[in-house]
């Protein structure tokens, strides 16, 4: 992967936490990559942190990132001043092997929180490019109003007869007409005995990828059917899981 020097296109505040952020290449081209990859943005330290893309691979203008800023800053604080500067970045991509792979059975994507960027991309691109499998997103979050960019994948619901979108709500004493509880529970239930035919792609932190990969396995799904990038680096790591 060779450094690619960026300048920042648009930056969105969607929610209290998350910002949507959408780069350019400062001069030609931006590097070619599969739904689902994230990259490395260079920060002026040194650091180079990981980021999932979530726009589809077919738009080719800009790369869109959803960043989410917690209460004590740190990191995150440090990206958002990086991309609110005029100064120009480099970013290195594509990254992760995390990508929907070619096959007869059915798409489950189970996320929480940002976890929902990658997932974005990937079923972005199999819409655009008339995947005709049968695609669901199962997307976490704790309150209603932490669901962002919902109206966009709603949208893609109505378009599209073979995708599915169904938000879960954490927090079950708060107002909401849909789904409760864990989203890879509530895919499981509404799954039933279609569960061990799907391949599953998990977005999200560390211990909520574990969490779904283990109750998945436990309901007799494959694990060369669990697609997750954390997983990935985990087994890289020696790992056993």
């Amino acid at each position: 992967m060779n450094p690619l020097s960026c300048v920042t296109h648009e930056i969105t505040q969607l929610t209290d936490q998350i910002y949507r952020v959408r780069i350019q290449a400062e001069a030609g081209e931006l590097f070619e990559f599969k739904g689902g990859q994230y990259l490395f943005l260079h920060m002026p330290d040194g650091n180079r942190v990981p980021l999932s893309i979530a726009s589809a691979p077919e738009e080719r203008q800009f790369i869109e990132l959803h960043i989410r800023l917690l209460n004590d800053g740190g990191l995150v604080r440090q990206m958002l001043d990086l991309f609110q500067s005029s100064s120009a970045f480099q970013i290195e991509g594509p990254a992760g092997r995390c990508c929907l792979r070619d096959s007869e059975r059915d798409v489950v994507c189970i996320a929480g929180g940002t976890g929902f960027s990658p997932m974005k991309s990937m079923l972005e691109s199999a819409l655009k490019q008339g995947d005709q499998r049968q695609l669901s997103l199962y997307l976490g979050v704790q309150q209603p109003e932490e669901l962002y960019q919902h109206l966009l994948v709603e949208a893609l619901d109505r378009q599209y007869n073979n995708f599915h979108f169904v938000p879960v709500v954490g927090d079950s004493n708060c107002e909401w007409a849909g789904a409760f509880g864990f989203p890879h529970q509530v895919a499981l239930d509404r799954l039933g005995d279609k569960v061990t035919a799907c391949d599953y792609y998990i977005g999200g932190s560390e211990a909520m990828v574990v969490n779904v990969y283990q109750a998945l396995k436990a309901e007799g799904v494959p694990t060369e059917n669990i697609y997750s990038d954390i997983l990935d680096i985990k087994r890289d790591q020696g790992e056993s899981l």
